[in-house]
């Protein structure tokens, strides 16, 4: 892939999906003690009536994930899939050296510091799972490709799980004739029925697939003499979707209740909401001159964002009992603002000294230009 292979409205879009999902974990501050502080609410939490969406629903964040690797893969490896071209190791191996080496590392480092943890209070934090069964799972990114699996260890790495089985899918599918669009369209259709079953899966399939029919649409309206027309038509689409959505939950309407369990939410978000924004951001990237080359970086980081926010939350609630700070403290600015600085500041030295590095030595080559999307 080249730098012409990239749309930075994607990338900065992936790394505010990241963030928001942080905001949505930073309740985990009122189990510091082991268990959930009685009376806590989430207007307890830091600029509340700023975040008060991800505080409610940042958890959704996810889903944008699936639906951006659908249009990144229908783009970049449909085609050489389909004909031939990609085989199956060398599409391993590009998704392997991308996700694992990181997915090892912060599986460890969660290890370690559970194994603290729970030598102090008599209990994990938040993800309770953390025996040799699940464990074995993580190492082989399969710990939720069953159905109602609970989280653990690195608890939103559930989402990679699941990426790696759209994954097989996805190149089975493509090796068969699979082309995005309609076809991409039925296969999210068809995934609808499995919410009943295992929500997160289906969510990913949704997702994914959506992505691939947004990916269909952009790439037929991108060349069109009428596409800056189509790009102000789906992003002013895009933007009321959002004021909606945002006033729904200012207003916290009942239609919004229930969190994941939530199939009417689900269902909006994942098969009109979620690809319409990707494909919004898309066509406006290529009839503009604009780039967001100055967020584009948090797309570069987004995965270790994601992959590293849980240990380092569990490292400050180490330190936090050891020091005798009350869950009162983390609802300061301040501390939030401090955390995701650490945080940005720890995933951009992973990206820089840690996953490229091994990234480019799985694939074998020791320099590698880092306008590559990061996919």
């Amino acid at each position: 892939m080249t730098a012409s292979k990239r749309l930075t409205a994607l990338d900065a879009l992936r790394g505010v999906a990241a963030l928001a999902v942080v905001a949505w974990h930073w309740q985990h501050f009122f189990a510091i003690s082991g268990s959930w502080q009685a009376g806590w609410t989430r207007s307890m939490q830091p600029f509340y009536w700023l975040l008060k969406p991800l505080y409610i629903q940042g958890w959704a964040a996810v889903d944008l994930f699936f639906v951006l690797s659908g249009f990144v893969f229908f783009w970049l490896y449909s085609e050489s899939i389909r004909d031939g071209r990609m085989r199956m190791g060398a599409f391993a191996l590009m998704r392997f050296s991308r996700l694992y080496p990181l997915q090892i590392l912060a599986l460890i480092v969660v290890a370690v510091l559970q194994s603290f943890y729970f030598a102090r209070v008599g209990s994990f934090f938040i993800y309770q799972d953390n025996d040799w069964r699940h464990f074995i799972l993580h190492l082989g990114l399969v710990q939720n490709w069953w159905p109602n699996m609970r989280q653990s260890f690195d608890g939103p790495s559930w989402s990679v799980s699941i990426e790696v089985l759209l994954y097989l899918i996805f190149f089975a599918s493509c090796r068969l004739g699979l082309r995005a669009g309609w076809r991409s369209l039925f296969l999210a259709i068809a995934a609808a029925p499995l919410m009943w079953l295992d929500e997160h899966i289906c969510r990913g399939m949704i997702g994914f697939f959506m992505g691939g029919v947004a990916y269909a649409v952009w790439n037929d309206l991108r060349s069109r003499p009428a596409a800056v027309f189509f790009a102000r038509l789906t992003a002013t689409l895009s933007m009321m979707g959002w004021v909606v959505l945002l006033l729904l939950l200012y207003r916290e309407s009942p239609w919004l209740e229930g969190g994941e369990l939530n199939v009417g939410f689900l269902y909006a978000f994942d098969y009109l909401l979620c690809p319409l924004t990707v494909l919004s951001l898309a066509l406006y990237e290529s009839v503009s001159t604009r780039r967001f080359t100055r967020l584009a970086f948090l797309g570069d980081i987004s995965y270790s964002t994601y992959m590293l926010h849980f240990p380092l939350q569990l490292l400050v609630v180490l330190l936090a009992l050891r020091l005798g700070v009350a869950p009162a403290f983390f609802m300061q600015g301040w501390v939030m603002l401090a955390f995701l600085a650490m945080l940005v500041g720890l995933a951009a030295l992973s990206y820089r000294t840690f996953e490229k590095p091994m990234q480019d030595m799985l694939r074998g080559r020791r320099r590698r230009p880092y306008a590559i999307p990061a996919e």
